[in-house]
C-alpha cells in the first residue's frame, strides 16, 4: 500500500518509509584523545548542511512519469543515500552470554569500541515502479514494486550490497475501499514508525541497529520504544477514509520463534490499525496484532500454545515549525527491535514469550528561513523476565540471567528540508542494561558474590545525504 503521510517534511509519495523484513548535539561525554578525527568529521558535516541549506535546491520531483499505454499510467520514485556512522563507546558486558542483546562489534583489550561504518540510512536506497489503470470512476487497479539497496553489509572487501523487493503487491481499490495482497509495510507498529520517519529519521538513521553487519536500512527508534513492523506478506483491507478516520484490517503470513520451542504457526497472524488524520495538523492511531504459536520442546510430552500478541497508541502534533509526537506499546513475544523475531530475548526455551512494553518522543522545529530542521527526542524498550528465569542474584545465590533488562536511547540531528539532494548529521546515544547478575569470589567461594548490573553504552554520530526523485 503506498503511503502518504499528512504533516511531515516532504518525502517521497509512494515510497513505503520503512527498514526491515526491523538533549543536545554537544556529547554529554569527554571523547577520548584518539577521536580527534570524529571531531573534524562533525564539523565539515555541520559547514557543509549549513552551506547546502542556504543554497536551498528546488523541492524534489515527487514521481516521474515513464508511460502511459492503454490507460495505464508508469511512473518511477525513489532514493539514494549513504551516510558516515562513526561509533564510540563501550563493548558487550564481560558475561558469558548477553542474549542476542546490546550493540556487538569486536572491542579493544581494554573492552571499548571505536568503530566508522559508510552504510545506507534509516531508509534504503529505493526504486520504486507504479502502475496504475482506472477501470472505472470508483474501480482502479494498481502494482507496485519497490526494490529497497544495500551499499554495504558485512565489513568483507568487495561484499555486494543485496536487492530486497520489500514492496511487492497488488491493490484495487473503489468507494469501499481498498484491498492488497502482497508484502507492505505491516499494521501493527505502522502509525509509531512513521512518527520516527515524519518527525527525525527520513533523511538520517538514529540507532544503526548493528555495527558488524550494516545490510538493510538502520533502526531510527526501533529497539528504543518503536517496534518495526517489517514488510510481511499479506492480505489487507481498509476502509475508507470518513472524515479523517480509517481502519485497516489484515491477516499476514505468520512467523515462528524455534528459539523458544514455538515452530508451528497453525493460523495467519492478525493484524489491525484505526487511525484519525486531521488536515496535516492532528494524527492519532492504535494498532495490534495477535497470533497463535505452538510447539513441542525438546524432550517434552506436552504440546505448547501460546498467543503472541501486542498493542500500540500514539499520535502527532504539527503546529506551525513545531511537530511532536510519539507512541507507547505492550505485548508478548517482541525482541527489542521486531515483535515476533526469531530470537532468544522474544522467549524462554521452555516456550514462554517475554512480556515487554515502552514508548518513545521527539520533538521538532523548523528553521524555514535556513531550511533546516533540529529533531530529537528519547525512547525506552523494557523486557520482563519469565517464571523460568533466573532469579534476582544474592550474595548467597549469584545467579547469571544474561538476560536484557532495557534500552534507552537518545537522538538529535539538524536535517536539510529541501530538496531533491537532502544533508543530516546526527547524534544517538545508545544504552543497554540488562538484569542484576552475582559474580562468586574467585579467592574465596566461601565468601558472598558480588552483585553487578551490566551496562554498555555506545555513541553514534552519523552524517551524510540522501538524493530523492
Amino acid at each position: 500500500m503506498s503511503i502518504r503521510v499528512p504533516g511531515k517534511t516532504p518525502a517521497l509519495k509512494s515510497s513505503n518509509p520503512l527498514r526491515r523484513r526491523s538533549a543536545s548535539p554537544i556529547l554529554p561525554w569527554p571523547l577520548p584523545s584518539s577521536s580527534l578525527s570524529l571531531s573534524t568529521i562533525v564539523a565539515t558535516a555541520v559547514v557543509v548542511a549549513l552551506a547546502m541549506a542556504v543554497i536551498a535546491p528546488a523541492p524534489a520531483i515527487a514521481e516521474i512519469p515513464i508511460a502511459d499505454f492503454d490507460g495505464w499510467r508508469l511512473s518511477s520514485d525513489g532514493r539514494v543515500n549513504a551516510f558516515l556512522s562513526v561509533a564510540e563507546g563501550k563493548g558487550l558486558p564481560d558475561q558469558p552470554e548477553n542474549l542476542g542483546a546490546g550493540t556487538a562489534d569486536i572491542a579493544t583489550a581494554a573492552g571499548d569500541l571505536h568503530s566508522a561504518r559508510i552504510r545506507n540510512g534509516f531508509l534504503m536506497s529505493i526504486l520504486g515502479i507504479t502502475g496504475q489503470k482506472e477501470l472505472s470512476p470508483n474501480f482502479k487497479v494498481t502494482t507496485r514494486i519497490g526494490l529497497w539497496m544495500n551499499i554495504t553489509g558485512s565489513r568483507t572487501k568487495n561484499n555486494i550490497g543485496q536487492v530486497d523487493p520489500r514492496e511487492l503487491y497488488g491493490k484495487i481499490e473503489g468507494n469501499w475501499g481498498s484491498f492488497l495482497g502482497g508484502s507492505d509495510l505491516s499494521l501493527f507498529g505502522r502509525g509509531g514508525i512513521l512518527v520516527d520517519k515524519d518527525i527525525a529519521h527520513d533523511y538520517g538513521i538514529g540507532y544503526p541497529c548493528a555495527i558488524k553487519d550494516a545490510s538493510g536500512g538502520a533502526c531510527g527508534m526501533a529497539g528504543f520504544g518503536a517496534p518495526f513492523p517489517g514488510f510481511d506478506p499479506g492480505f489487507v483491507y481498509a476502509t475508507p477514509s470518513i472524515a479523517g478516520v480509517q481502519i485497516s484490517v489484515g491477516i499476514y503470513d505468520p512467523a515462528t520463534v524455534e528459539n523458544a520451542s514455538l515452530n508451528r504457526a497453525p493460523l495467519p497472524r492478525v493484524e489491525g490499525e484505526a487511525k484519525f488524520d486531521f488536515k496535516d495538523t492532528v494524527r492519532v492511531f492504535g494498532s495490534g496484532f495477535w497470533q497463535v504459536l505452538e510447539g513441542t520442546p525438546a524432550g517434552g510430552v506436552k504440546d505448547l500454545h501460546v498467543n503472541a500478541w501486542g498493542v500500540q497508541g500514539g499520535g502527532m502534533l504539527a503546529l506551525g515549525t513545531i511537530t511532536v509526537g510519539g507512541a507507547v506499546f505492550e505485548g508478548a513475544g517482541f525482541s527489542p527491535i521486531n515483535y515476533l523475531e526469531e530470537s532468544v530475548v522474544t522467549g524462554d526455551a521452555n516456550g514462554v514469550l517475554r512480556d515487554a512494553h515502552g514508548g518513545f518522543g521527539l520533538a521538532a522545529v523548523s528553521l524555514n528561513a535556513l531550511h533546516l530542521k533540529i529533531a530529537g527526542g528519547a525512547g525506552l524498550f523494557h523486557l520482563d523476565k519469565t517464571k523460568n528465569d533466573p532469579p534476582a542474584p544474592t550474595p548467597t545465590m549469584p545467579t547469571n540471567p544474561a538476560l536484557l533488562r532495557q534500552n534507552l536511547g537518545e537522538t538529535v540531528g539538524i536535517y536539510q528540508t529541501t530538496g531533491p539532494v537532502h544533508f543530516a548529521i546526527e547524534y544517538f546515544r545508545a544504552a543497554h542494561t540488562w538484569y542484576d547478575r552475582g559474580i562468586a569470589n574467585a579467592t574465596d567461594p566461601a565468601a558472598p558474590a558480588s552483585i553487578v548490573t551490566p551496562k554498555q553504552v555506545v555513541n553514534f554520530i552519523n552524517a551524510g545525504m540522501t538524493i530523492t526523485w
